[in-house]
């Protein structure tokens, strides 16, 4: 991610210097890196049980061949987000913005890939909520951010996720910060609302109308403490299998 220079100045005769962001490299090598591992331990659980398939072991082999489907449709979804975080691109210019924004760049919403050139003058605000799901006894929350525009309609910017737990990294809310001050437009902040989790958040999946009122503060509350143990359980849980790995060495 740059961040080139200033991004506003009250000097009519100062040039103001672009602003380009993109996805940290580290994020992007980090998600190709996943998506490549997935596609290698698949690939091998579907050969194994082809394997077992003709060696008569039926029932293993099924199983074996479920979960070698599984993980490829997990690899699915890893590589629309790989996708996501490599094509993202907002360029902040003197007077307008320039967005190269993927199908990808969020996992839950399902936008379609946007490639435009906005002015400043057309944007009326940049607006934010957090959004939890609920799935499997965990709640997973992340930040979406969005683009409404004088004229009415809105553009799905980007999402932060993991919220409120250790795995959190707020990529995209100093873009959206960026954006604010760069079009001198308000961030508007929309409370929090509860979509439907489904299977871990991967498959039936939706989340509530943009216009959806914000929770009670005690719900809020409630789904915060929730979401902040689910991202405890996942720490607990890779310290758990270092572990057992170490002691078998």
């Amino acid at each position: 991610m740059t961040v080139p220079a200033t991004l506003t100045s009250s000097d009519p005769l100062r040039v103001i210097k672009p602003a380009i962001f993109r996805t940290p490299a580290w994020m992007r090598y980090f998600s190709l890196f996943g998506t490549l591992f997935l596609t290698a331990i698949s690939a091998l659980m579907i050969c194994f049980a082809i394997l077992l398939l003709f060696a008569g072991a039926w029932g293993l082999g099924a199983f074996v061949a479920a979960l070698g489907i599984l993980m490829a449709a997990l690899d699915g979804h890893v590589l629309r987000d790989l996708l996501g975080r490599w094509g993202l691109r907002v360029a902040l210019l003197e007077d307008r913005m320039v967005l190269d924004l993927p199908a990808g760049r969020s996992l839950i919403h399902r936008p379609v890939a946007q490639h435009m050139t906005i002015p400043y003058r057309d944007i009326e605000a940049v607006e934010t909520r957090l959004e939890a799901f609920p799935s499997l006894g965990v709640e997973i929350m992340q930040r979406p951010y969005v683009l409404s525009l004088k004229r009415g309609n809105r553009i799905f910017l980007f999402e932060d996720r993991a919220i409120a737990t250790p795995l959190e990294t707020p990529m995209y809310g100093p873009i959206a910060a960026a954006i604010v001050e760069r079009a001198n437009v308000p961030l508007r902040d929309l409370g929090m609302v509860e979509g439907g989790g489904g299977f871990l958040a991967v498959w039936g999946a939706h989340t509530p109308d943009w216009a959806a009122p914000s929770l009670p503060l005690a719900r809020q509350m409630r789904i915060w403490r929730h979401a902040a143990a689910t991202g405890s359980l996942a720490i607990a849980m890779v310290l758990l299998a270092l572990m057992i790995r170490a002691s078998l060495h």
